[in-house]
Order: structure tokens, then sequence, then C-alpha cells
């Protein structure tokens, strides 16, 4: 027996199983109304799989078709996940309109110059069709990692300057999506440097322990009680918070 295609097996699986069981925590908290976009990125999550799995299984089904089919599913993926961040940062700033709206007008603003850039390389990278679609879906893949990573970190610094309980199930979902756009971004330079094919299984591998990571943070926080602040807490006044929006406000004015 292979122990190895067995352990890659497990880990394959294991993810999506454990999304399922978040499903069912989204729907029996009730948290699904308030997080719509991410039951949706889960429920998308399951759904890739159960389609990828099966092609892999058809014998009929060529790498180049299977290659399409992934490539289509991870900028299904990007999109979701930029909807996702958007969700978290209305949540963890309404109390702040003007932070609120900024993060969403960043946000459009990203998603939409990445989706030039990848049009671009995509008609303009040498190689026939297939290699232009490739690079264009990883030039994008890339950026879209690169982007989500400082949006959340900064989300969670923010979050943490405004004086907002660690424990709101927000975070979690801000904390677990980091979690693996991070391994995503680092597992995709190493992929630039180093193309064997051991190096390609074990980042595949790598990959596939980060999204168990991320689910079980996600079932952890969705899980657990949200509790108030403590009142040693130092938080930020609240006239405080409004000087800071002013600023802002007239520094995107200037």
């Amino acid at each position: 027996m292979n122990w190895h295609k067995v352990l890659s097996l497990f880990l394959w699986i294991t993810p999506p199983v454990l999304l399922g069981v978040l499903a069912v925590v989204l729907c029996k908290r009730g948290l699904y109304r308030e997080f719509p976009v991410f039951f949706a990125y889960v429920l998308y999550e399951i759904a890739g799989f159960v389609s990828l799995f099966a092609l892999s299984s058809i014998l009929g089904v060529t790498s180049e078709q299977y290659a399409y089919a992934f490539s289509v599913a991870v900028l299904l993926g990007i999109a979701l996940r930029f909807g996702v961040i958007d969700e978290v940062s209305k949540d963890l700033f309404r109390e702040s309109q003007f932070l609120k709206i900024s993060a969403k007008r960043l946000l459009r603003s990203v998603a939409c110059l990445l989706l030039v850039v990848g049009v671009l390389f995509a008609v303009y990278a040498p190689g026939n069709n297939s290699v232009r679609w490739h690079a264009g879906i990883s030039v994008v893949n890339r950026g879209a990692a690169m982007v989500q990573c400082g949006l959340l970190l900064s989300l969670l610094l923010f979050s943490r300057f405004l004086g907002l309980s660690w424990r709101r199930p927000a975070f979690g979902i801000a904390l677990g999506l980091g979690t693996l756009t991070t391994v995503d971004l680092a597992t995709s330079a190493i992929r630039v440097e180093f193309t064997s094919d051991v190096t390609r299984e074990f980042l595949n591998l790598l990959i596939t322990v980060a999204s168990l990571v991320c689910v079980s943070i996600w079932i952890g926080y969705l899980r657990a009680p949200e509790l108030e602040p403590a009142a040693s807490l130092a938080v930020v006044p609240q006239d405080e918070v409004e000087t800071w929006n002013t600023g802002l406000q007239r520094l995107v004015r200037h």
C-alpha cells in the first residue's frame, strides 16, 4: 500500500467533509443569514471539490480539460473570497459608516484591476491559447492572494485598534481565510523557482494542510459563543474614532 497516496487522499477529502460540518453549524446557529456570502462560499467549495473529484475519476477526461475546469473553479473562488472579505469588513466596521464604504470601494477597484491584468496576460502572453490562459489565471491568482492577505491583515489590525472583540465570528472568518491565502501566496512564489515533481507534490500537500487548518479555525470560532470584551480592555473612545473618520475623509478628498 502506498501510504503517501493514502495520506494525500485523506488530506484532500477531509477539508470538504469539515466544510460540510461547518455548513451545518452555520445553519444551526442561524449565521448563514448574517454571513450569506461566506455560506455561499462554503457550499461552493464543497460543490467544487465534488465536481473536480468526479472529473479526476472519469477516464475520458484529459489533463487539459481538468486544468480548464480547475482554472474556472479558481476564478470563481477568488471572486467569492473578495465577497467574503467585503462581508467581513461590513460586520467589523458596522459602527463606522465611512470605513465600511471605503472598504467596499477599495475591494471593487482591486477586483476590476485584477480582472484587467488577467485579461492582458491572457491575450499578450507568449505561446498558444492554452499557455496564455494558464498564464493569465496564474497572475490573477497570485495577485488576488497578495491583495487578500493585505486586506485581511488590515481588517484585523483596524478592528483591534477599534477595540472590537476577537471572539466575533467575523474575526474567525478573516483569520482562517488569511491563513489560507498566505499559504497560497507563499506556495505560488515557490512554484516559480522550483518546478520539480517532488516540490510540486509537497506544495500541494502543504496547501491541503492549510485548508484543513483554515476550516478548523472557522468551525472553532463559529461554534464558540461570542464574548463581550473585558472591562479592563483598552478600548478607543468613540469621539477619538470619529476624529479618525473625519481625518480619513479629508485625506480621501484631497
